[in-house]
C-alpha cells in the first residue's frame, strides 16, 4: 500500500498548471487558427489570416484587406495508463475541450497594419474515470487550466519585401484541480483536496519578421517571450471524506486538526501562492510556391522549456510548503504544410505534418502530464465566397508510449506517483469563419 505524508496532500496543487490537453509537447496549444492547423501549424512564413497575431504578426503588412475571424477548435484527448507489474488499467473521461480564437486585422494602410487577437496557447483538461478508485488519484483525478492571451500588435512595411511587427501578449490563467489523499494503512480515501484560482495579469512582448522578395518565396520569424504567471493567496479546500465509522477515521481527523492549529475541523481552507513559468516560442519558417496554385512551407519551432525547472509552493499552512522539481529542457518541433488552390478564388485543400519533441524527463511523467514525443497529421478545406471564407480542419495527434521507469526502477521516487506506461492520442477539429472588408 502506498504511504503518504502531509506534504503529499497538496503536491499537485499548482502542479496542475503543468498539464495539457494531451496533444502538444509540454503543455502548449499551437492550434491558434483553423487554416494554420490544417497546414500542420506551418504558418510563420504564410500568416495570411487573423491568426497571424500568434504565428507572425508581420503577415498583416502583406494582407490587402482588413478582416475579422472566429475560430473554434474542439479537442478530444484519449489517454490510457497501464500500471507496471499489475493488470490495472485506467482511462480518462471522454471530454471535449473547446479552444477559441478571435482576430481583427486592419491592413488598409500601405505602411502600417495593426490588429488584436484572443487565443489560448497553453491549457489542459485531464479528468480520469472512476476518481474515487483511480490509481493516481493522490496526484490528480481531475484538472483543468485555461490560459488566455490578448495580443495587440502593429506591423510596419519597412520596404517592399520586408515587414516587422511588435506586439504585447497580455495573459491570464485560471486553474482547477482535484486530488485525493489516502489513509496510509487502509488505503481508504481520506482527504479530498480542491484547488482553484486565477493568476495576475502578465504582459510580455512578441515580435515578427517577414521577407517576401518575389511571388514564389516567403520567409518569416516569430517570437513570443517567456512568462511568469503569479498566483497569490489562491483558494484551497481540504475535506475529510472518510466515514466516521471507519476504524481509521481518527487519522484524517487528527491530520486536519494538526494542520488547523489543533482545532478539530472537517474542512480546512488554506491558501496557496506560487509562480509558473511559460516558455518562450521561436519559429522560423520558409515557404515556396512551386506554381501559383501549389505552395509548401516548413517551420522549425523552438520552445524555451529550460526555464521550467521547479515550482515553489508557499501555503498559509507552513507544514505544506514545498518545491517541485521538473528539470524540463528546451525542445523543438518541425512542421510542414502543403497548400493547393483547387479552384482559384474558391477552394483550397491543405495538408500538414508535425514532429513534436517532448521537453519532459521521465521523473516528471504523472497523471497530470504524461508527455511524450508526437507525430501529428492534418488536413483541411477552405471555401471562399465573395468577402467570406469558411474553413474546416482535422488533426490526428499520435503520441509515443511513455513510461516513468528508468533502469527498471521508478523514475520518480515519490510513492504517490503511479508507475507504468501512458499512451494517448487526440482528435482535433476546427471550424472558422472570416469576413474581409
Amino acid at each position: 500500500m502506498r504511504k503518504v505524508t502531509p506534504k503529499v496532500l497538496l503536491i499537485a496543487g499548482v502542479l496542475m498548471a503543468c498539464s495539457s490537453l494531451v496533444h502538444a509537447a509540454g503543455f502548449n496549444i499551437y492550434e491558434a487558427g483553423v487554416r494554420a492547423t490544417a497546414l500542420g501549424g506551418a504558418f510563420t512564413a504564410t500568416a495570411d489570416d487573423g491568426s497571424a497575431l500568434f504565428y507572425n504578426a508581420s503577415g498583416m503588412s502583406f494582407m490587402d484587406r482588413s478582416s475579422v475571424s472566429l475560430n473554434i477548435m474542439p479537442i478530444q484527448p484519449r489517454m490510457k495508463f497501464a500500471e507496471a507489474n499489475s493488470d490495472v488499467t485506467e482511462e480518462v473521461a471522454h471530454n471535449t475541450f473547446l479552444v477559441p480564437g478571435a482576430y481583427y486585422t486592419n491592413s488598409n494602410n500601405e505602411k502600417v497594419a495593426f490588429g488584436v487577437g484572443v487565443y489560448a496557447p497553453f491549457g489542459l483538461g485531464v479528468e480520469w474515470m472512476n476518481p474515487t478508485e483511480f490509481v493516481g488519484r493522490q496526484v490528480s483525478y481531475d484538472v483543468e487550466i485555461q490560459t488566455v492571451y490578448v495580443t495587440p500588435a502593429v506591423s510596419f512595411r519597412v520596404a517592399d519585401a520586408w515587414a516587422v511587427s511588435i506586439g504585447l501578449d497580455v495573459a491570464h490563467q485560471a486553474l482547477d484541480l482535484k486530488k485525493m489523499t489516502l489513509q496510509p494503512t487502509s488505503g481508504a480515501n481520506a482527504i479530498d483536496t480542491h484547488i482553484e484560482g486565477s493568476s495576475s495579469i502578465n504582459i510580455t512582448p512578441s515580435f515578427g519578421l517577414m521577407f517576401r522578395p518575389n511571388e514564389k518565396i516567403s520567409a518569416g520569424l516569430m517570437y513570443h517571450h517567456e512568462k511568469t504567471m503569479k498566483y497569490e493567496d489562491q483558494d484551497v479546500t481540504m475535506t475529510n471524506v472518510m466515514d466516521p465509522n471507519h476504524p481509521n477515521y481518527v487519522w484524517a481527523a487528527t491530520l486536519l486538526a494538526g494542520l488547523n492549529g489543533g482545532v478539530p475541523t472537517s474542512t480546512l481552507t488554506p491558501t496557496i501562492s506560487s509562480e509558473l513559468n511559460l516558455p518562450s516560442i521561436l519559429s522560423i519558417g520558409l515557404a515556396y510556391k512551386f506554381t501559383p496554385r501549389l505552395a509548401l512551407e516548413g517551420n522549425y519551432v523552438r520552445f524555451g522549456w529550460g526555464t521550467f525547472q521547479s515550482l515553489p509552493m508557499d501555503f498559509s499552512v507552513d507544514a505544506l510548503d514545498q518545491e517541485i522539481h521538473f528539470n524540463y529542457k528546451d525542445t523543438w518541433q518541425v512542421r510542414f504544410g502543403l497548400d493547393y488552390v483547387a479552384i482559384p478564388e474558391k477552394l483550397n485543400i491543405m495538408v500538414g505534418y508535425v514532429h513534436d519533441k517532448s521537453p519532459q524527463p521521465a521523473a516528471s511523467v504523472s497523471p497530470i502530464l504524461p508527455d511524450a514525443d508526437r507525430n501529428d497529421y492534418s488536413f483541411g478545406l477552405q471555401y471562399k465566397h465573395k468577402s467570406w471564407d469558411f474553413t474546416g480542419c482535422y488533426m490526428a495527434v499520435i503520441a509515443d508510449k511513455r513510461q516513468n521507469i528508468e533502469n527498471d526502477r521508478p523514475a520518480n521516487p515519490d510513492p504517490a506517483y503511479p508507475v507504468g506506461e501512458y499512451s494517448n492520442v487526440a482528435n482535433i477539429f476546427g471550424l472558422s469563419v472570416g469576413y474581409h472588408f
